[in-house]
């Protein structure tokens, strides 16, 4: 599949995700911190993501393949992450 820039989800993972703090509580502080708007790109791109709509390596790069191991898949990753963001949102 043709690699996909996920400009939300890297600057999610950048400004929230790579603090040393579980990913839920980085959920958490983004949906706190940041406007509507960029809560919906990162929903929309988490569920395309949730859909194995990206390239392995350039996640393993841009996400850090850390999540992928953890979690089996970077499918997995993402349906987590919107659970997250649904229960947040609230």
């Amino acid at each position: 599949m043709a690699s996909v820039h996920y400009n939300e989800v890297i600057y999610w993972v950048k400004y929230y995700g790579d603090s040393g703090a579980p990913d839920k509580t980085g959920v958490q502080l983004f949906i706190d911190s940041e406007t509507g708007e960029k809560i919906k790109a990162l929903r929309a791109q988490l569920y395309a993501i949730s859909k194995g709509q990206y390239d392995e390596r350039s996640m393993d790069l841009q996400i850090g393949a850390k999540r992928r191991a953890k979690h089996g898949s970077y499918e997995e990753w993402a349906k987590l992450m919107l659970q997250w963001l649904a229960t947040y949102k609230g």
